[in-house]
């Protein structure tokens, strides 16, 4: 192949619009080096029919074209960088990169690895994931977000990251994990047909009153939890347990809390019995509790 046919070409058609042309030809590729018009080409619709006769030479003869946005000769590199993306330019990088080349964006003639970039498309698309808002429901897909606010709603600002399920989630101090306790606290106290106003509260600091993970003071009468990194579901069991020691002793069968508490004491079995029912009765109304 003659060296450089493409230049003397684009020369001869579009010389009276041309400051400059630099072109390096290969029989596998086309480096353009410089590429300027004069000021009254500049706008005029020029550059593109340069662009597409060099891209028309380049599929003809299967040659990659490469070149590297800049704003040396008095262009906008940004707006150079979306000009060449019109015409199939990519980012050497990733899966497009090229070793054999030094430039930042290249064009790949058509019809060479199309099958294996429509393969990797069609595979990027399907593993792009929607995501549908839930507060306004607008949907997005996770490529048109970055990953710092993946979730964030393009449209309302609402955060739908992914919660956690019960069992794994750590209760945090605020009103929703509160009324997730709450919840269940309402329907242990019906399973067990408890009707008084039994106090149930977490502890997010240690007191004299509570070393271990839960308290019951019957006098009160008083539940009291220690919450702090402790997983919900987890929380919700020792609710549970303490729940059946309170009506252990309306009943009258909880006469001395140390020793009828001991461990391995059938008030203590029972406790513990009963209060893994109410976690799995629970959880089949809450399925998301193990999930």
């Amino acid at each position: 192949m003659n060296m450089n046919i493409v230049e003397k070409a684009l020369e001869e058609k579009y010389g009276d619009y041309l400051v400059g042309l630099d072109i390096y030809e290969t029989a596998t590729s086309l480096i353009l080096s410089r590429i300027v018009l004069n000021k009254e080409a500049r706008n005029s619709g020029i550059g593109t029919q340069i662009m597409t006769d060099l891209i028309n030479y380049a599929d003809k003869n299967k040659q990659i074209i490469a070149l590297t946005p800049s704003s040396d000769f008095g262009g906008n590199k940004n707006r150079l960088i979306q000009f060449y993306k019109r015409f199939g330019f990519k980012k050497n990088a990733g899966q497009y990169k090229h070793y054999g080349f030094k430039d930042d964006m290249l064009r790949y003639p058509r019809g060479i690895n199309e099958s294996k970039t429509l393969i990797k498309n069609l595979l990027r698309e399907a593993l792009d994931k929607t995501i549908t808002c839930q507060n306004c429901g607008w949907s997005w897909k996770e490529s048109e977000s970055a990953k710092s606010d993946l979730y964030v709603c393009h449209k309302c600002g609402h955060d739908n990251s992914p919660k956690k399920s019960l069992n794994e989630s750590v209760m945090r101090n605020d009103k929703v994990d509160a009324k997730k306790v709450a919840d269940f606290v309402n329907f242990a106290k019906q399973y067990l047909g408890i009707d008084d106003d039994i106090k149930v509260a977490l502890a997010f600091s240690r007191t004299p009153d509570i070393r271990t993970t839960a308290y019951y003071n019957f006098s009160i009468p008083l539940i009291k939890i220690y919450a702090k990194d402790r997983a919900i579901i987890d929380i919700c069991r020792s609710i549970a347990h303490e729940l059946v020691h309170h009506l252990q002793y309306l009943e009258g069968r909880l006469l001395d809390a140390i020793k009828d508490g001991e461990d391995g004491s059938p008030i203590e079995n029972e406790a513990n019995a009963v209060a893994g029912v109410i976690i799995r009765k629970w959880g089949k109304l809450h399925p998301e509790f193990y999930v």
